[in-house]
């Protein structure tokens, strides 16, 4: 997984539950998101996109996401 560029939220959400739709997918993500103590601060920006930075911590807290 390529965690050296930007990822909008619902193209990164999509990554993690691809069989449903990109909106739906991150409401799902968020709500991982917000319930986990070390990614909440993530939520709170307010932004539509993920720093290389942040891609990286939700990938370790998270898991990579199982693209096959």
């Amino acid at each position: 997984m390529n965690t050296n560029r930007t990822y909008k939220r619902a193209e990164l959400a999509a990554l993690y539950f691809p069989d449903i739709t990109p909106q739906a997918a991150w409401r799902k993500l968020r709500g991982w998101i917000c319930l986990n103590p070390q990614l909440r601060r993530l939520d709170q920006t307010g932004r539509r996109s993920f720093t290389p930075a942040e891609v990286t911590l939700i990938f370790v807290v998270l898991g990579e996401p199982d693209c096959t």
